[in-house]
């Protein structure tokens, strides 16, 4: 296939769309989809290259390998490592030893399944904080690299040319379905691992094994298909934003896009796409993408506030940084005669990656450093990184474990002859408070068990999900819990949640429901039955109202504003959730042995909140409070409040 210019020029829209997302511009809330236009690009033209080679039996692996080595990762080790440098003088202890780690994943080919793993949600609070974040998606290629051509050759040999061609588009079919299946019933997991993104390169793959059969269209089609084309990448980029499911069939819009305007080509955009300065900027496309993600990630974490004039700048930035990168590493090294794989994998590779690999591991073995903070910053820092989910694993669970019941193992409180017992039933944000009602039953000598679930609502029989399936799995684990609250006869059972508000969209009832005075009607039945459940088992239900959330403000906040940027605003507002106070309030004019806790109480006056108690961090994140800072306020509960478990005790 000749060099086709355009598809230089395409590779600017879409590292333009990803890096003006990335840089905070609102109107491009989907920008994103960049990336997914790469991956259309990087299928095609790696098939284009590899299928002739392997049906003509020309194809050599190690050359395939050599070649990529040389391709990708020179720079990318390159900005690994100028990165690196930088978060060891930035970051804070928790954060660059979790920096560090993720290097020796990156440069392995598995920083997809880290930054699931580490971070969950792309769109996570503490992902938007992980400098090499942006490179889960040459993971995404490099695992395709190593796994397409090994499908080609083994299709090839056995079935031939032909029938690889209708294999390719059924497998492509089948992995769009399955992409769309993995979003709806994974949280995170669809979004950064090749079986969920495996279609977006097929189809580009796809397009090339049929190159040569396609008609070719007519100078007027063109037009009108690469119009089309960009049309589809810059609407999705527009209309698509974090909340929407992804990859899934909306990720159809940008990559069909781009498959257009591949297969146009002559038409109006590719002309355009053509002219020298867009090439320009689609040749250094690779290291803009490199360079951009770590620049805004230290703006940000050192509380640089993203004005335009910032966000000029460092788009500026990020582009003569490129440009020397493409000019005295990337094309120099692309280019260069040594062409024996095991030359090329040790010198641009191996050697350099073990270094990485090296210099990561002493971090990490010497805990981020922490001498260059105060003890108090470090105290600090270590409260964020408390996580009563991590440290009580099995008793919160992910929807791909929401079938479990409730575990033997899961205690807390006071165990040995205890009192009276007690059962915590919700999601993240009643898991978030099994410190603060540890605090308070060892206070009772009182035993408790745990028994939460991601996005969860603990609502009899009511469907609550971001989709059907997921309402469906949350009903049928609300279920159970009532079961085990039936058998166990616990003496207070507590219920906590991020409920539900005026603008929620998640309540179904054959599908989801707007109406707001429906939904309040809904829910208060539902948790009327769920109370009456409860308390028909015996016991006195506690519901616990929700905590503020940091509406965007850093849980590191206070940190920040110690040693980066002393004028920042720490404080956050209390929004009070008028639907639940009317619900709660006829509850317990109904049920008088209701109890209501609010935390808020503790750490705010009126609408003005604090995010520090006694000067520690009491949030990990946007919306869940860290395991210190639990316990902290239980204890300040208990200088105010008189401990509702001790209702029970002599």
């Amino acid at each position: 296939m000749n060099y086709r210019s355009d598809i230089d020029g395409l590779r600017t829209i879409a590292v333009a769309l990803v890096i003006l997302n990335h840089a905070g511009f609102s109107f491009f809330s989907g920008g994103f989809v960049g990336v997914d236009v790469f991956f259309v690009i990087s299928g095609f033209l790696i098939t284009a290259i590899i299928f002739p080679k392997i049906s003509e039996k020309k194809f050599s692996v190690l050359d395939f390998l050599g070649r990529r080595i040389k391709r990708l990762m020179p720079v990318l080790l390159f900005v690994v490592l100028v990165t690196a440098i930088f978060a060891t003088f930035i970051m804070l202890p928790e954060d660059l030893m979790r920096f560090y780690k993720s290097i020796i994943w990156v440069v392995l080919y598995g920083g997809n399944f880290f930054f699931w793993i580490e971070h969950g949600g792309y769109f996570d609070g503490g992902s938007q904080e992980a400098p090499l974040l942006h490179t889960w998606s040459l993971a995404v290629e490099e695992q395709y690299y190593l796994l397409w051509p090994l499908m080609l050759l083994i299709a090839i040999k056995f079935f031939g040319s032909k029938i690889t061609g209708y294999l390719a588009v059924a497998i492509l079919v089948i992995a769009t379905i399955f992409s769309q299946w993995g979003t709806e019933v994974t949280l995170g997991a669809a979004y950064y691992l090749l079986p969920t993104r495996f279609f977006e390169l097929l189809l580009g793959s796809c397009l090339a094994i049929y190159w040569k059969k396609l008609p070719k269209p007519s100078v007027l089609v063109s037009h009108f298909l690469s119009v089309i084309g960009l049309t589809l990448i810059i609407a999705s980029a527009l209309m698509l934003t974090k909340y929407s499911p992804f990859p899934g069939f909306n990720a159809l819009y940008p990559t069909i896009g781009t498959v257009l305007l591949i297969y146009s080509t002559n038409g109006i955009i590719n002309n355009v796409l053509s002219y020298k300065p867009i090439v320009y900027t689609g040749n250094i496309s690779y290291s803009l993408y490199l360079w951009h993600w770590p620049l805004f990630v230290f703006l940000r974490y050192t509380s640089i506030e993203l004005t335009l004039a910032v966000q000029l700048l460092a788009i500026t930035l990020t582009y003569l940084l490129s440009v020397l990168s493409y000019t005295y590493i990337e094309k120099p090294l692309r280019y260069m005669k040594v062409n024996s794989f095991r030359k090329v994998s040790i010198n641009m590779y191996l050697i350099p990656s073990l270094l990485l690999i090296v210099l990561a591991l002493s971090g990490i073995y010497l805990k981020g450093y922490p001498n260059r903070f105060s003890p108090e910053v470090n105290t600090m820092e270590q409260a964020i990184n408390s996580f009563a989910s991590k440290s009580r694993k099995g008793c919160h669970d992910a929807f791909r474990n929401s079938v479990n019941l409730p575990q033997e193992h899961c205690k807390l409180g006071q165990t040995i002859k205890p009192r009276g017992s007690f059962f915590i039933f919700g999601d993240s944000h009643a898991n978030h408070l099994v410190p603060f009602f540890d605090t308070l039953a060892k206070n009772a000598a009182f035993i408790g068990q745990d028994y939460t679930l991601d996005r969860c609502l603990p609502v009899q029989g009511l469907n609550w999900g971001s989709n059907l399936y997921m309402a469906t799995k949350c009903r049928e684990r609300n279920d159970q819990a009532i079961e085990h609250i039936k058998n166990e006869k616990f003496d207070f059972v507590i219920l906590a949640a991020s409920w539900p508000h005026q603008t929620t969209k998640r309540i179904f009832s054959n599908g989801e429901l707007t109406d707001i005075t429906e939904i309040k009607e809904i829910f208060k039945n539902k948790l009327s039955d769920t109370i009456d459940s409860i308390i028909s088992s015996g016991a006195i239900p506690i519901i616990v109202e929700d905590t503020p959330t940091l509406d965007g403000k850093n849980p590191k906040c206070p940190i920040k504003h110690q040693i980066f940027n002393e004028q920042l605003d720490c404080g956050i507002k209390y929004v009070e959730n008028n639907m639940l106070k009317e619900i709660f309030s006829e509850l317990k004019v109904k049920n008088s042995r209701i109890l209501v806790i609010n935390p808020s109480l503790l750490y705010c006056k009126g609408e003005d909140c604090e995010m520090t108690l006694n000067g520690l961090p009491l949030y990990r994140d946007d919306d869940h409070l860290n395991e210190l800072g639990a316990e902290l306020l239980a204890t300040e509960y208990l200088k105010i409040f008189k401990n509702p478990l001790s209702k029970l005790s002599p």
